[in-house]
């Protein structure tokens, strides 16, 4: 069961697996149940912070913004707003990381280690302050999809491609993690490993899925003509020109909006069957446009 709960204008959603991962990150710590704890609020009070960073960010350039914790961390998304300038898109991204360097250095020069108790565990949250808001802060700054400094070089990169720059920027993102992964071995540090390697197989897919937008663009005009036809009762010239997109196309969501039109250029020349075949064929998690459904509905009776 999700945590929800509103800061400000800000939905936040905290997912129980973010819980469960700081308890076993916390393993490392040992059995003290004061440690364990005072991580936990640590992890989630940074985290938070983090994410805060970008969403009001985002707010002072008119987004609409909401915060989900969950096991990879933090999550700020959008909905709605004007569309926005390379510079502002930078300034959303390295708002998190900063806002992070913005505690550790309250923690480090306004307060101090002796502000804190002189045990182990006030040595304990000293030090995870610092870590988690300045170490993790200066990782984040890679240029590793899907960490900020990711995103800044993605959009640096589409500014300088006119678009283009996410193929560019997952290249370097699988070469960067690899590189982290070599670390970690030489380091031990087996959970950042992991997570370099998550990132690598997520990236690897983003590579293949943006090779797969490239190749399907050029075929969304010959869509926009089979709307057109389809307007025109054209049965012939619509399925002229989506048929060899449902058959070409590698994203699902172009197949599902050329299958569609397949199906009502067969229902237009009552070939009923044929557009049940198209309807069925449609990718999983796609539904058939109400409109098409009463229109076979009507070819059917």
């Amino acid at each position: 069961m999700n945590l929800s709960f509103r800061l400000g204008k800000i939905p936040v959603r905290i997912q129980p697996s973010f819980f469960l991962i700081a308890v076993l990150f916390a393993g490392v710590y040992g059995t003290d149940l004061r440690i364990l704890a005072a991580w936990i609020v640590i992890l989630l009070v940074s985290v938070l912070l983090h994410e805060l960073g970008h969403a009001t960010m985002g707010l002072a350039f008119g987004l609409s913004p909401s915060i989900e914790l969950h096991t990879m961390g933090g999550t700020t998304s959008w909905s709605g707003g004007p569309a926005l300038s390379t510079a502002r898109r930078i300034a959303i991204s390295l708002a998190g990381p900063f806002a992070g360097f913005g505690v550790a250095a309250i923690v480090r020069y306004a307060l101090g280690p002796t502000f804190f108790p002189p045990t182990a565990l006030g040595a304990f949250i000293y030090d995870s302050l610092l870590f988690v808001n300045f170490g993790w802060g200066v990782l984040n700054l890679l240029p590793m999809l899907p960490l900020d400094g990711g995103s800044v070089m993605t959009q640096l990169l589409d500014a300088l491609t006119r678009g283009r720059g996410e193929r560019p920027a997952r290249i370097v993102s699988i070469v960067v993690a690899s590189l982290a992964i070599a670390a970690a071995l030489v380091f031990q540090y087996w959970w950042g490993g992991l997570l370099a390697a998550s990132f690598i197989a997520s990236n690897v897919r983003g590579l293949r899925d943006a090779t797969a937008r490239a190749h399907d663009a050029p075929m969304l005009p010959a869509l926009e003509q089979a709307y057109a036809a389809l307007n025109a009762n054209d049965a012939a010239r619509v399925l002229s020109l989506a048929r060899p997109v449902a058959l070409s196309s590698r994203t699902a969501p172009v197949r599902a909006e050329a299958l569609q039109l397949v199906a009502f250029g067969f229902l237009l020349e009552g070939r009923v069957a044929d557009a049940d075949a198209a309807i069925a064929a449609l990718p999983q998690g796609f539904s058939p446009h109400p409109k098409l459904l009463e229109m076979r509905e009507r070819a059917a009776g």
